[in-house]
This record gives structure tokens, C-alpha cells and sequence, in this order.
């Protein structure tokens, strides 16, 4: 089902789209990105599926510009205006483990069609064509279940659960974040299916882990996995605390920080995000050290040693900057910007006698001090099958005049 529907997709976007046409390859905006456009939501990243293989795909592009990732599933990298943007391709039926449904090998590949019912639920499944302005609605149930905020599993959810059991967690991630709700029987299959989140891999869940600490909607996160009895396979330590004095103070603290976040008073960090999720039960379990607390809080999952050493001094300074002595050496200590905001997030709950910022002055992250930042790659146009540069021209600047004449469209509705 083809639906004309204008996204404002950012140019960039569309001119990789336009490569890979330019090249003889379908291409659509797909997932994440699409469903928040149509939530009116700005999309935090933006992916892309498309029928050349990722071989075929890095030839469009060049090696400087991209790299081939995945061994389950593979899919190219793209380095694009400082961004990197995941290309995958179409899938079609995947190889299972002979004893059990769990898929071990994703690199199926099929047509657009195969590839929307091979995704987990219907608001996922929706691909977007930026050169006609049009919404592909494969399984007929994607534009109506987001009007309605429904999370509905394409095809049988126990058999999509058992395929890949971590599907389970980005069912529940969509109902808490965006507030929607499983369909019914989504939800009795997932009631069920909970035991097999054991069979996924450690390293995937950590990784969600990661995903779920630098989210503004964390711990609506937390609350909704504690609901549906997924926390106490994901995090058994904190359900087994939930409710507790620790437990409650934690989820205070995680949603001012994700509160001061989203409205830009600080930057995302994860390792700012660990600490405040540690601080509550520091004080309980202090005879065991704080890098031990931080081992049991999260397991069976674990954290990458930088965000538990950043973590780690951020907890420190905490007892070190509440003393009644002020020492401001402590300014230039590695962490201090990040334990400084863990100290206006606490005085925003009532939890200091004094105003941190009128003690502390505001510093620099040392964490990002010497991240080097993803460089701007010149684009690469060694394609021999591309159209003239004269034809390419002429599409491009039809979709800048086409993005243009919608945001003024736009702009009158909402005046």
C-alpha cells in the first residue's frame, strides 16, 4: 500500500538515496526514522535499506566512505557529513538453528516486500520513498497502528520472539517510550516468551544497556521492564529492589537527569547516566567499593571499563565536593563537569543543604577532551553506471524545491 505522504527528510539523507538510484539500486528511508516523522518527533538517526548487497553498496560509495559491520546481520557503515548512516539490505527468509528457532544467520537477502515482514513490529515496517513523497505500508498495518499507538509483531510473535528474543526489549522500549501499547496478542506471547531473553547474547544486551543509559526516556524504560516482569532477567538486582527507598530515589534521579537532558541544560553522557543509577545504593553496599557496586547493580550485564572508570570518579567527587571544607583543586579533576551535574540534579530534588552552582563554577567534560570527531568525507563519484552529473543536478534541486515549498506548507499550518 502506497500512500503519498511528504517527511521532511533532511537533504543529506536524500542525496544518499539518490546515489543508490543513480547506481540502479532501490532505496527507501526506513524503521525509527519514519515512524517518528509520521509522531512528529525529530528522528535521533536515520536508516536505510536498499537491494544492493553491502559489496554492492560500498562500490557506490567508496571504501574511504564506508565500511562492511555484522556478523549476523551485515550491513555498511557510511560516513556522511560527520554522520555515519546504516545501509542494509533487503532480507528475505532467514536460516534457522536446526534445534531451535533462534536465527543465527540474517544475510538472507529478498526484495523490499520480503524485507518489511521480516522486521519486528508494524510501526518498524514502513519505508519511505523521498523522490515520489510516498509511504510503503507492506503489511497494511503500520500507518493505522501508530495512529493508535499500537505495537503489533509481524506474523506469529512467538515464533518473531524466538527468532530473536531481544525483540522482547525494543517491544517494551517502544510502549515506554512513546507511551503505545502491545497488541493483545503480542503481549501474551512476549508474557510467555520471557524466559528465552537468556538465550541472547550477553554482549547485545549490554549494548542495549548502553542504548537505554544515553535515552532521555530511560527510566520510563526501567518502569515499563519492571511491569511486564522483563527487568528481573534484564537487571535482577534492581527489580529485586524495587520499591525500596534506593530504588525510588534512583528513578527520581534518572528522570531529572533525562528531564535536564532533553531541555539542554547538559550534554548526554553515559557514564553521568551510570552514576546516577549507582549514587542511591553507594551508601549500603560502600564496604564493597564503588566499582564492585557498579558490577552488581548491572549485572549479569557489563559496562565498558571507560564508562565504569568515568562512572567511578564521578562517585568519588560527590562525597569530596558535599564536604564542608571546599578544595578547589577539584576543578581540574577528570570528572568534575560531570559531578557537578550530578550535584545540581541532586539539589533539583532537595537532596543538598546548598546550591551547587553558586559553589562550583561550571567546567569542560574531560570524557569528550580527546574524543576525535567523525571528519567530513569528500564524496566519492567512481561509479561508471551513475547518470551525468547534469541529470543528477536537475533531481536534486527538484527535491530541495519540493522539501522547501512543504516546510512553507508547514509553516502556514502552524501560524
Amino acid at each position: 500500500m502506497r500512500i503519498k505522504h511528504f517527511l521532511p527528510v533532511e537533504m543529506d539523507i536524500c542525496d544518499v538515496i539518490l546515489e543508490l538510484h543513480d547506481a540502479g539500486f532501490e532505496a527507501y528511508i526506513v524503521g525509527g526514522a519514519v515512524r517518528d516523522h509520521l509522531l512528529g518527533r525529530t528522528p535521533k538517526d536515520y536508516d536505510i535499506s536498499t537491494s544492493a548487497t553491502p559489496e554492492e553498496a560500498r562500490s557506490v560509495f567508496g571504501r574511504k566512505r564506508s565500511r562492511i559491520i555484522g556478523k549476523r546481520f551485515r550491513l555498511l557503515h557510511l560516513f556522511h557529513h560527520g554522520d555515519i548512516l546504516e545501509i542494509s539490505t533487503f532480507r528475505g527468509k532467514p536460516d534457522k538453528d536446526s534445534k531451535m528457532a533462534l536465527v543465527t544467520d540474517d544475510n538472507c537477502y529478498g526484495s523490499a516486500e520480503e524485507d518489511a515482514f521480516r522486521r519486528d513490529f508494524t510501526v518498524n515496517a514502513l519505508f519511505y520513498d523521498p523522490m515520489t513523497e510516498e509511504i510503503i505500508d507492506f503489511t497494511g498495518k503500520g500507518m493505522e497502528d501508530i495512529e493508535k499507538g499500537v505495537v503489533r509483531a509481524i506474523g506469529n510473535p512467538a515464533e518473531r520472539f524466538a527468532e530473536d528474543p531481544v525483540r522482547m526489549l525494543r517491544a517494551l522500549k517502544l510502549v515506554g517510550q512513546y507511551d503505545f501499547y502491545l497488541d493483545s496478542d503480542t503481549e501474551n506471547a512476549l508474557f510467555r516468551s520471557l524466559p528465552l531473553i537468556k538465550q541472547a547474547s550477553p554482549s547485545r544486551l549490554s549494548l542495549e544497556l548502553e542504548k537505554i543509559l544515553l535515552s532521555i526516556y530511560g527510566d520510563k524504560h526501567f518502569r515499563v521492564f519492571h511491569d511486564y516482569g522483563f527487568l528481573t532477567y534484564f537487571l535482577p538486582e534492581i527489580d529485586s529492589r524495587w520499591g525500596s527507598e534506593e530504588a525510588v530515589r534512583m528513578l527520581e534521579l534518572l528522570t531529572e537527569r533525562n528531564y535536564r537532558v532533553d531541555e539542554k541544560l547538559y550534554r548526554n553522557s553515559m557514564s553521568l547516566a551510570t552514576a546516577v543509577i549507582a549514587l542511591p545504593f553507594i551508601r549500603e553496599w560502600s564496604k564493597i567499593g564503588i566499582r564492585n557496586v557498579l558490577g552488581k547493580i548491572f549485572r549479569p550485564l557489563s559496562l565498558v571499563n571507560r564508562v565504569s572508570e568515568a562512572a567511578e570518579r564521578v562517585l568519588k567527587l560527590q562525597m569530596l565536593m558535599t564536604a564542608p571544607e571546599i578544595d578547589r583543586s577539584l576543578i581540574d579533576s577528570p570528572g568534575y563537569a560531570h559531578a557537578r551535574e550530578l550535584l545540581l540534579i541532586r539539589h533539583a530534588l532537595g537532596e543538598l543543604d546548598f546550591d551547587p552552582a553558586a559553589v562550583w563554577p561550571p567546567g569542560n567534560p574531560r570524557n569528550g577532551k580527546n574524543r576525535r570527531p567523525v571528519k567530513s568525507r569528500k564524496r566519492s563519484r567512481g561509479n561508471k553506471n551513475k547518470r551525468g552529473d547534469a541529470g543528477k543536478q536537475d533531481t536534486r534541486e527538484k527535491l530541495e524545491k519540493n522539501i522547501h515549498e512543504n516546510d512553507l506548507r508547514f509553516i502556514d499550518s502552524e501560524e
